[in-house]
């Protein structure tokens, strides 16, 4: 949760229990005026070395014999956990209580919220600080029932604590102004190395494709700290929060800490994202656990389903286009699943990245293979080239193949500098590219049979366009279904509806004109007219008719949408229900100040709808032809160098030392002349 303000009351109230630790009462319970401060008794406490566990009059004296079980707690245990919680996050490092310090002098508040009563203080949890003596947190007594929660919050304390202990004193000010972004992912870092098996895959699998740190994934973006941890240590995390100053961006703090250019800091942040491609994070099994949440989201979280791996647009043949609304932004990531054609010899890419969408565009990636338990076998180097065409071969023991690209800027650091995330989509830097593929096939390109399969329990085919529908819906015979669509649940279409290329559709009710085409998702609600989903526009719930579009990568929740009204970009509405029929909207609509669609008639020229990214124009196949073969791919005199890759003329050195090898008619050794 966000943390709680600095709570602002009378004087600074403490008690020597022990010569180890004193205790800092909050200054509003020390207030006999305020609801809280009223029932403030030593009575309803509880002690251990490093903590003070505060309740109100609502369960007496003994909270252990509570009658309701949603308010009973047990004092003892729960400081328990918290001194086990402490212990651990000192040998990690983030807690430190060495003297001199104001954790060396204070115990922790832990403040039981709903246990003053209903006028008294309410909520589930959030950490920070106490007046600004010590860190505390406050918790409802049902998240106290085991360690996670408490780890989180505890987190939280000790995040504030590093203000009043570390920055302070250091003239650092406040952490990053845009800080709420990294105190909740770094709580819920903190907590997922004492509890791994709490880890989630949704936030990043979701998100991947927006730079770090967008407020839409506040909570779930840690796994990038896991990357950290095991190239570069626990302790430079710590530093994160001791040593960054008020007005950086954690990425920016972690690049002029670890003395990077920007070349090694783009690296490192594609060691980080190819690891996502198989959650290559051994610590504590964290990996393990990362594998089986996003196999269960891929048996049935739709949001998971549609954007964990890239689709990719085909332009012709072999050649593919990422669209530009995922391509990846700064140091955001494509996984893009291969499937090894069974009679290929290699996989051959040619990459060609569109350098002219903007000033800053650059990329990093390669190939990862992975092992039949879904560990990672092995990465192919990192390329960085703007041009490359590149190979990689599966060895025996490997089943699967993704090819990862990341966003990585060829300058400094640009969005999320400063609070700017509500800006969104339409100013965030965008890197797209091309590739030419043989042999295998990018995900949604294989045979339609074998995509998204995990689905694809007791259906049909249906009988115009050969997509697959579950015999619980209802479909009829005018409605196309593309080979590579699904239609599951109770869904109900009729008249000319369309649903193309890799869309999904369950639960939801179509009629008249309506199209769902690339790789949009619709989950419940009532469509009809000439509406469009499009691209990988997701929409729940909504009704939508006349002209309405929902496209690029806006999600849509419990809205009606009619006129000319076009979501996209990254908006999100999903606060309460409203509607809206006409306006174009690309900006993310702020959740937290729940402020839904303006539909105040504004153009895609709108200036919050104006995009810092250039147009561009495909390729032309010349440009994006492969010029290595099965032949040219082979080492056939054993010198370990392929034909392809240089030796062109693949003449033995031991036989022939010093031989020329003619690529493209040139002499590839320079110091080799006729007469050696």
């Amino acid at each position: 949760m966000k943390r709680l303000l600095p709570l602002l009351f009378g004087f600074i109230f403490t008690l020597q229990v022990t010569a180890q630790k004193s205790v800092h009462i909050p200054n509003y319970l020390q207030n006999p005026n305020d609801v809280n401060g009223a029932q403030f008794t030593w009575s309803k406490t509880a002690q251990s070395a490093n903590f003070i566990l505060i309740w109100g009059n609502t369960v007496g004296t003994n909270p252990a014999n509570y009658p309701d079980p949603d308010l009973q707690f047990n004092p003892a245990r729960i400081l328990d956990t918290m001194e086990y919680i402490y212990t651990r996050f000192k040998t990690l490092g983030f807690l430190d209580d060495a003297p001199g310090t104001n954790l060396a002098q204070y115990k922790i508040p832990i403040v039981m919220y709903n246990t003053w009563g209903s006028n008294g203080a309410q909520g589930w949890a959030n950490g920070g600080d106490a007046d600004g003596v010590v860190g505390a947190f406050w918790v409802h007594p049902n998240a106290m029932d085991d360690g996670g929660v408490a780890a989180h919050e505890l987190t939280h304390s000790l995040q504030a604590q590093c203000n009043i202990d570390y920055r302070a004193d250091n003239g650092l000010g406040l952490v990053w102004l845009n800080a709420g972004i990294f105190w909740e992912t770094h709580a819920n870092f903190m907590r997922n190395l004492l509890y791994p098996w709490a880890v989630s895959a949704w936030g990043m699998d979701h998100y991947h494709i927006e730079t770090w740190g967008d407020w839409k994934n506040t909570y779930e973006n840690y796994h990038l700290l896991f990357a950290i941890q095991a190239s570069e240590g626990i302790n430079m995390i710590n530093r994160l929060w001791r040593e960054s100053t008020s007005y950086e961006y954690p990425l920016q703090t972690y690049k002029r800490l670890s003395g990077y250019t920007q070349e090694r800091f783009n690296d490192s942040l594609y060691h980080y994202a190819r690891r996502m491609a198989t959650f290559d994070f051994p610590y504590h099994n964290l990996g393990k656990f990362l594998r089986q949440y996003r196999q269960g989201d891929l048996n049935g979280n739709l949001q998971s389903i549609q954007s964990t791996h890239t689709i990719l647009r085909k332009i012709n043949g072999n050649r593919y286009e990422v669209p530009i609304e995922l391509a990846p932004e700064e140091f955001a990531y494509n996984i893009i699943p291969l499937h090894r054609h069974p009679d290929s010899c290699f996989i051959r890419i040619k990459f060609k990245g569109h350098t002219e969408a903007n000033t800053h565009t650059g990329w990093r990636y390669g190939f990862v293979a992975e092992k039949p338990d879904g560990t990672v076998s092995r990465y192919s180097p990192t390329y960085k080239d703007n041009t490359s065409e590149i190979s990689f071969q599966l060895e025996a023991n490997e089943t699967k193949c993704y090819f990862v690209v990341m966003g990585a800027p060829n300058d400094a650091i640009t969005t999320n500098t400063s609070n700017d995330t509500w800006k969104g989509y339409p100013k965030h830097f965008r890197h797209p590219y091309e590739l030419t593929i043989s042999g295998a096939a990018p995900e949604g390109h294989q045979a339609p049979a074998n995509f998204r399969s995990q689905l694809k329990n007791n259906g049909h085919l249906h009988s115009n366009g050969g997509g697959w529908v579950q015999n619980s819906a209802t479909v009829a015979a005018s409605v196309y279904v593309g080979p590579s669509a699904i239609v599951l649940g109770n869904a109900n279409l009729s008249g000319n509806v369309r649903i193309e290329n890799t869309a999904l559709v369950r639960n939801a009710t179509m009629s008249g004109q309506v199209k769902v085409q690339d790789n949009a998702f619709v989950n419940t609600g009532t469509y009809s007219g000439n509406a469009i989903i499009r691209r990988q526009g997701f929409a729940e719930n909504v009704t939508m008719s006349q002209n309405a579009l929902i496209g690029m990568r806006a999600r849509v929740y419990n809205y009606k949408l009619s006129g000319t009204v076009e979501v996209g970009g990254d908006v999100i509405v999903y606060n309460e229900t409203g509607n809206c029929n006409n306006g174009v909207h690309y900006r993310l609509t702020n959740y937290y100040d729940n402020k839904l669609l303006e539909c105040d008639g504004r153009t895609a020229s709108h200036p919050v709808n104006q995009d810092v990214n250039n147009s561009y124009a495909p390729f032309s196949d010349a440009d994006m032809a492969l010029l290595c073969s099965c032949a040219t791919l082979q080492d056939s005199d054993g010198d370990g160098q392929s034909l392809c890759a240089g030796d062109c003329s693949d003449d033995n050195p031991a036989i022939f030392p010093g031989a020329p090898e003619l690529c493209d008619g040139q002499i590839a050794r320079a110091s080799w002349t006729e007469t050696d």
